[in-house]
């Protein structure tokens, strides 16, 4: 593959398997089980327990969750599986993008083997076939999505903040995200998948990427009410019932879409063909909403942009499993590039929030380069996802 003037900066394994990583640490006092199971009549709870890392998803963690949720996805005793994190402030931050960019220093495989087993667990999330209830009491940053936003049920509370900020850092939004983002309303997933901006609470609801809405103080009724659900339990009964919450939340209370004053704008200005047609829809407005969202932009990889806009360009025409399977050629063309490793020093580990992106402008970033990115893997090394994925 050839990336013109900007070099790559990390020799990543190009053969091989995809899980040749070590076996998950056992659990000790100085490394607590990131994962904890409650079992309560017919329901099976799940927290993420890492909140010293914002509950951010790890490939151990990813390798433990799926063979359960196979098990629980047969087990005659399982009628619902819910899903929530550890602590105050977090559902979960995202993935364990660093220690991608460290085994890439290495030539290692990490990057490959974490994004196809994550995005084989988005994808039994996504289909599973009894209820899955994400509970995004905090922040559900990047992708936090594949782990909720991506199943049927789907709540929100006041203390939920959503952000896809992966342009920042010279990725993508991944985890499904073609699928669902391109399928909302007036441009509102590209206008989230290119800024990154953060929608909160019953925001989350308004623009199409929660199910449902509560209060977080509700959070315990409705583990009593699950408990106490007629078996079997069916999506109908399950959206009754986070329904009957929604109606008696502070939802009923007066309160303006966030975004209201702007749907035109955002309808119009994201609706562009090309990013640089958005840039300057956005000149032309010339409002101070459109000066912040340039300076946004400006701050972008513009390679992860013309990567994202094409992404949710064709994932209108994809269903869940062919958008899963592109974004996995795109990560892998990402971790062979040099953007997203200077993302993650910039953001993560040098924290100096100056990235020098390569290539530095929108015109730079050709349509061959595109193409190179969203060409098929070789070697065998797609990712297929079915429904064999509960074998």
């Amino acid at each position: 593959m050839t990336w013109g003037t900007c070099r790559t900066l990390f020799a990543v394994s190009q053969g091989g398997g995809v899980r040749s990583m070590s076996q998950p640490r056992p659990c000790s006092p100085s490394h607590p089980q990131e994962l904890v199971y409650r079992r309560q009549e017919h329901i099976q709870h799940v927290t993420l327990n890492r909140p010293h890392a914002l509950n951010a998803l790890s490939l151990e963690m990813v390798r433990e969750l799926s063979p359960k949720l196979k098990v629980w996805a047969r087990d005659r005793d399982t009628a619902v599986v819910t899903l929530r994190g550890s602590g105050e402030k977090a559902f979960c931050a995202g993935g364990d993008l660093k220690n991608i960019t460290f085994s890439a220093q290495e030539g290692g495989s990490y990057g490959k083997e974490f994004f196809f087993e994550e995005f084989t667990l988005n994808y039994m999330i996504g289909v599973y076939p009894k209820p899955f209830i994400s509970i995004l009491n905090g922040l559900t940053f990047g992708g936090a999505a594949g782990l909720s936003v991506i199943g049927r049920f789907c709540i929100a509370t006041e203390k939920t903040v959503f952000s896809m900020p992966e342009c920042a850092i010279g990725l993508f939004p991944d985890v499904g995200s073609g699928y669902y983002l391109s399928r909302l309303s007036d441009n509102f997933g590209i206008f989230l998948a290119l800024t990154g901006h953060r929608v909160k609470g019953r925001d989350l609801v308004r623009v199409g990427l929660a199910s449902h809405y509560m209060d977080s103080a509700q959070i315990p009724e409705l583990e009593l009410a699950l408990a106490n659900l007629q078996w079997p339990v069916t999506m109908e009964d399950m959206d009754l019932l986070l329904e009957s919450f929604q109606a008696t939340s502070s939802s009923n209370f007066p309160e303006s879409f966030s975004l209201e004053a702007h749907r035109k704008q955002i309808s119009h200005c994201f609706s562009g063909k090309s990013v640089e047609e958005i840039v300057t829809r956005l000149h032309e407005d010339g409002s101070g909403w459109a000066i912040s969202q340039l300076d946004t932009l400006g701050k972008m990889s513009p390679t992860a942009l013309k990567v994202t806009l094409r992404l949710l360009q064709l994932g209108g025409d994809m269903d869940l499993a062919q958008a899963l399977q592109t974004e996995y050629r795109l990560t892998q063309r990402c971790v062979a590039d040099r953007d997203f490793h200077e993302g993650i020093r910039a953001a993560i580990l040098d924290k100096d929030h100056n990235p020098h992106w390569c290539p530095s402008t929108l015109e730079d970033v050709t349509e061959q380069r595109l193409d190179q990115y969203f060409s098929p893997l070789e070697n065998q090394e797609e990712l297929i996802l079915d429904d064999s994925v509960f074998d």
